[in-house]
């Protein structure tokens, strides 16, 4: 991402805001774009625990994609989808 403090894995990203207590949260797929949620912190003086706690965040949403992504059953092209 280009601003500092920016996290970021896979299409998940958790960018800085003005607040130093918050973040919000997106999915930056191509083509599916999207803002999920800002992320607020509980306090003001823990920031370094808030950006761990948002970083470990935004690595489980992009295991938990690979993880689904390796579960789902594979197309082959010209077979119905469901």
């Amino acid at each position: 991402m280009s601003k500092a403090g920016d996290l970021s894995a896979s299409h998940y990203a958790a960018t800085s805001t003005v607040d130093s207590s918050r973040r919000n949260l997106f999915y930056l797929e191509p083509g599916r774009e999207r803002h999920i949620g800002t992320i607020v912190g509980g306090s003001r003086t823990r920031i370094a625990q808030f950006d761990d706690d948002c970083e470990h965040i935004v690595r489980a949403l992009a295991h938990y994609d690979a993880a689904l992504a390796a579960t789902e059953p594979k197309h082959i092209d010209g077979d119905p989808q469901d």
